[in-house]
């Protein structure tokens, strides 16, 4: 049997609030390059966000850390009104990767 892992994050609920944005789970700590949602240096949500909202892909990048601004992330969030959390609280690694086929969820979020 793999380890049970538990979700790393709080949820992001500004006050502004009015769209969830849920993900499953996030991957193993050591492909963060932020403590946050979607942390991982590969994924392209962080991106798609600067690109559709600033023309920019890498809005969001700092390219001499190598690692996406936690900062103008969740300013921007909160200025758009939106939240940030995941599904499963408590999940089982299939495979050493975090995509959604291979996260057996042990605890969903209530």
């Amino acid at each position: 049997m793999k380890p049970i892992e538990q979700h790393p994050f709080e949820p992001f609920l500004p006050n502004s609030a009015r769209f969830l944005f849920l993900g499953t789970f996030p991957p193993r700590p050591e492909k963060w390059s932020m403590e946050f949602f979607y942390p991982n240096k590969i994924n392209d949500m962080w991106r798609i966000m600067g690109l559709i909202f600033f023309g920019d892909r890498n809005h969001f990048w700092n390219e001499a850390e190598r690692k996406f601004m936690i900062e103008p992330i969740k300013d921007f969030l909160t200025e758009k009104g939106i939240a940030m959390y995941d599904t499963a609280y408590k999940v089982e690694r299939l495979k050493d990767n975090a995509s959604d086929k291979f996260l057996k969820i042990v605890e969903p979020i209530d």
